[in-house]
């Protein structure tokens, strides 16, 4: 499941509950080209609540992360477990998005 929030006129938080996988890989895709089609210079991702992520997942992640890098703007991911940012760290993916748990 998702929920959007409007933090400012410049951030919004995008908050993943559950596995980011299989029919919620769509959902997310569908609501991250919405995200970085639209104005906001920092789209945020809160994973807190949010145990595991697909390959899939991951690459849809990386796609709008440069997406949002040329127009200047930042995606980042916010509240991650444990496991899932030692997992982000093992594949090097906390180099290519900033990633605070």
């Amino acid at each position: 499941m998702l929920t959007q929030n409007a933090v400012s006129k410049e951030e919004v938080v995008l908050k993943v509950t559950g596995p980011l996988s299989g029919e919620a890989t769509a959902e997310f895709h569908t609501r991250m080209e919405e995200l970085t089609g639209g104005n906001y210079l920092t789209v945020t991702l809160n994973l807190a609540e949010s145990p595991a992520i697909n390959s899939s997942a991951l690459g849809k992640i990386l796609l709008f992360q440069k997406k949002m890098s040329e127009g200047g703007r930042k995606l980042r991911i916010i509240g991650c477990s444990d496991t899932l940012f030692k997992a982000f760290q093992m594949i090097k993916f906390d180099t290519l998005v900033s990633i605070t748990r």
